[in-house]
């Protein structure tokens, strides 16, 4: 998609991703981690604490696991690229309209507050919001994790931190620190990722964001001590949709509807695969990929309220609690 509606090197870049462990216990998830992709026959490298401190500029980290294999996407332009190169295909893309009834009378109806839109067959790719359509209830778990961006260095402070201008780290800790580096139209800036909640609303408040954002200024002190207390430009929140058993739902709900949804925190590559299978089954085409995901269990029921939503975050708070120095 990239190179077809040639997207820059900014929007999507190759540039693969490190697996960074602070902490012995993520040396030894990155251990298990190098296992599978040797397994798979996938490459990847290990890198030292010398490697990654002249990577990130912080010597926060004991270790690395780099695979190539990865893009960085810059969301905002990937996503417009995509659109604009869609636009140019015939495909017609209506922002601004939420949908807010669907209904069957032969066809399908979408109803938004300007208008209608019918035709006799439907794609849900609503992630979450597959829910709000009345679908899958109480079986999708509506997660959000957080993050915050700092503002543009300054040429003294980018000389100060010393690194790569562009990388991406995971945390090896599935609920610890991802931190990225990024430099391009807004300059070049850090940005902090961390923390999880359960929210069943799918909503969250400006106080829960600021109240985690302090928890990133600590992450981020303890990573770039070099840089002193650094402003923090934009802070957010961001839908997770996962199912108790890390299924997707995809399928025909009724005849003429089709599901791509509960993309279990990997929207980009499970979001598209869910996509492109929804759209095959719409169109009557037959794979294996198909078969699969049309064979699959559905997700797991979840408990009821308000047990789902104390159980979840407490479960939450102890894996973030085991992931102390990750985080």
């Amino acid at each position: 998609m990239a190179a077809e509606y040639g997207l820059s090197a900014e929007a999507f870049v190759m540039s693969g991703k490190i697996n960074g462990a602070a902490t012995a216990k993520g040396e030894k998830h990155n251990a298990s981690f190098a296992k599978h992709l040797a397994a798979m026959g996938e490459p990847h490298e290990a890198y030292d604490a010398a490697q990654m401190r002249e990577i990130t500029g912080t010597d926060y980290y004991q270790s690395g696991l780099f695979t190539p294999g990865t893009a960085m996407i810059q969301p905002a332009l990937w996503i417009r690229g995509i659109a604009e190169g869609l636009c140019k295909d015939g495909v017609l893309i209506h922002e601004n309209s939420p949908v807010t009834n669907l209904k069957w009378t032969g066809d399908w109806i979408a109803t938004t507050p300007d208008g209608q839109v019918t035709a006799p067959k439907v794609i849900l790719a609503v992630n979450g919001h597959l829910n709000s359509f009345g679908y899958a209830k109480s079986r999708l778990m509506h997660v959000f994790t957080y993050a915050s961006m700092t503002r543009a260095l300054s040429p003294q402070e980018i000389a100060n931190l010393g690194g790569h201008a562009i990388w991406g780290l995971t945390p090896a800790d599935p609920v610890g620190t991802t931190v990225r580096r990024i430099s391009g139209i807004g300059g070049d800036r850090l940005i902090i990722r961390n923390r999880f909640t359960f929210d069943p609303n799918m909503e969250v408040n400006e106080g829960r964001v600021v109240k985690v954002g302090q928890d990133h200024d600590r992450s981020f002190m303890g990573r770039f001590p070099n840089l002193g207390d650094m402003a923090m430009e934009y802070r957010w929140g961001g839908r997770l949709c996962l199912s108790r058993n890390n299924v997707q739902v995809i399928g025909e709900l009724e005849p003429g509807l089709f599901s791509a949804c509960c993309q279990n925190g990997l929207g980009t590559a499970k979001g598209t695969l869910a996509g492109g299978l929804a759209a095959d089954l719409a169109l009557g085409r037959s794979s294996p990929a198909l078969s699969r995901a049309l064979s699959a269990d559905a997700p797991k029921r979840l408990p009821p309220e308000p047990i789902s939503r104390l159980g979840a975050n407490l479960y939450l708070r102890w894996q973030e609690g085991r992931a102390s120095g990750e985080l």
